[in-house]
């Protein structure tokens, strides 16, 4: 590391220059001055590591010397030597970016710890600014990977409207208008070698939203991602954008390109960033009826819901909860909500178009539901029809109302079932591996739930309803059991037992013991 001189007195200078040892301690003396003024010029220069100046002298002294460097380089290191009639003055140089003061006359074995500490503070310094440099770095290349979970943080919704301004300033994310609309693009079925390999299938979708890309590269406004669910996402906060016509134009250059099926959904126009989220559940409930329409649609949450049904957008929280219960096998309540949909509200439907769009609704959660329990949809959907066929051959409510229910109630049983069986093998292995580790006194809930990966609230509300029995009456039960034994069959202390059944504390078992029996261990004992 570069040392710098800087002293007046010639004497001085040359002593300081011989009492040490600078290389062994990891120096070496780069230059040296007389003057303030003379070593600010050569401080530009020379870019020293440290700096040793006395604290008075002519035109310029130490502190003022100090504080300019300091302004300048804030990295280089300053000691100020001073007597001791200064060195009250001298504290006013810790404002100023002094590292260190000595007392003269000069010691060497101060000096050279000062020099030590200092190189050693250097070279932290050094090794996290490499650090901070790496993870800068990192930042910049991930930095395409955060914009989009922020562009996904603001079509999910429930974002903290505060903060939001500064992170899209960060991102450099420019909004110019209050309205908002979004589409949703969905790539199916690409026909091409090797493409229902994985690798393959994540190339194209890159080809997609590419091509997407360039569509929109000369609109300030429109920003292309995709969501968590691998769909791309076309953002448009250009207010005099055509987004239809745009999305048939992006449409029929897909299908040229790729030979591919495309579903593209298209939300209502909302006004604010933080009703983002409204048109992008519209832009995925319009991709969903796909189903209905065909392939290769360009779709409409507003061709979808006339004006008589319009209030019908709240029930998108009524079709999460008819997916809960379905779930949750909360086979009334599936009933109920079904009811609900088409009753006599004001929020009902009120033709057999909207009826038969409810029901493809309804259809698509059970249908979800099933894919996501793993359950096989021929034993819910047992006739040849698809589902969403035997829909549109049905004529009346009542018709409707009554295919839907049986469909659900058959989907929850099965679900239910499933769920049973999966609950039932998960508690077989945790009692399994109870049985084998009841002797380990760390041995709990908690850290059962982590050995299988699975939620804390969970496991202990399927482990009562099986066993009738909390988790730790349930470990407490077996471990007197194994107690039992040890009493009958061993001359075992009973501090010992305690040990053997998991339990360290001889007092506690004693306890325990008592409440199960009625008896002290040594009485059980006694008794047998």
């Amino acid at each position: 590391m570069k040392v710098m001189l800087v002293e007046d007195e010639r004497l001085v200078l040359e002593l300081l220059k011989a009492c040490i040892n600078w290389e062994e301690i990891g120096f070496n003396i780069a230059g040296e001055c007389s003057s303030a003024m003379a070593a600010l010029e050569l401080v530009d220069t020379l870019l020293p590591d440290v700096i040793i100046t006395d604290i008075c002298m002519p035109v310029m002294d130490g502190l003022e010397f100090s504080k300019t460097v300091s302004e300048k380089h804030p990295h280089i290191k300053i000691i100020v030597l001073t007597g001791h009639e200064e060195f009250e003055f001298a504290k006013k140089g810790i404002k100023v970016g002094v590292s260190d003061f000595l007392l003269k006359p000069i010691n060497d074995d101060e000096i050279t710890r000062a020099l030590i500490s200092i190189r050693e503070k250097i070279i932290k310094e050094r090794t996290l600014s490499k650090g901070y440099e790496k993870l800068k770095k990192q930042l910049e290349q991930n930095l395409p990977f955060l914009r989009e979970k922020l562009f996904n943080e603001l079509i999910q919704g429930g974002f903290d409207l505060a903060s939001i301004d500064e992170r899209l300033s960060y991102f450099d994310i420019k909004f110019g208008a209050a309205d908002f609309r979004i589409a949703v693009v969905e790539v199916e079925d690409i026909i091409e070698e090797n493409s229902g390999d994985e690798e393959h299938k994540l190339i194209n979708k890159m080809r997609c939203i590419d091509y997407i890309r360039r569509s929109f590269e000369k609109d300030d406004y429109v920003n292309v991602f995709f969501d968590n669910s691998q769909r791309i996402v076309v953002m448009s906060n250009e207010t005099a954008l055509d987004l239809e016509e745009c999305c048939e134009t992006i449409k029929s250059m897909l299908l040229n390109r790729l030979k591919c099926s495309i579903a593209i959904g298209i939300g209502n126009i909302h006004s604010g960033i933080d009703k983002v989220y409204l048109s992008y559940k519209e832009a995925c409930d319009a991709v969903s009826y796909k189903f209905v329409v065909g392939k290769n649609q360009v779709v409409s949450f507003s061709d979808i819901w006339s004006s008589t049904g319009a209030n019908m957008r709240v029930d998108n929280d009524s079709m999460g909860r008819f997916g809960f219960y379905v779930k949750s096998g909360l086979l009334e309540k599936v009933g109920e909500t079904i009811d609900l949909f088409f009753g006599e509200e004001e929020n009902a439907c009120k033709s057999l178009e909207q009826a038969r769009v409810i029901a493809c609704n309804l259809i698509s959660v059970i249908m979800n539901v099933i894919i996501m329990s793993d359950i096989n949809q021929k034993d819910i959907f047992k006739n040849n029809l698809q589902p969403f066929e035997k829909i549109f051959k049905l004529d009346t409510l009542p018709d409707i109302k009554e295919y839907l229910k049986n469909t659900a109630s058959a989907a929850t049983l099965s679900v239910s079932s499933q769920q049973g069986k999966k609950a039932r093998k998960i508690l077989q292995d945790v009692k399994e591996y109870i049985h084998d580790n009841y002797t380990d006194s760390n041995l709990s809930l908690s850290e059962v739930a982590k050995k299988f990966f699975l939620n804390l609230s969970y496991l202990s509300r399927i482990f009562k309803e099986e066993t009738g029995q909390t988790f730790v009456d349930y470990l407490m039960k077996l471990r007197m059991e194994k107690a039992f034994k040890l009493l009958g069959d061993t001359d075992l202390m009973v501090y010992e037992i305690a040990g053997q059944v998991g339990i360290n504390d001889p007092h506690y078992f004693s306890i325990c013991f008592k409440k199960y029996t009625g008896l002290s261990a040594n009485d059980y004992r006694k008794s047998k």
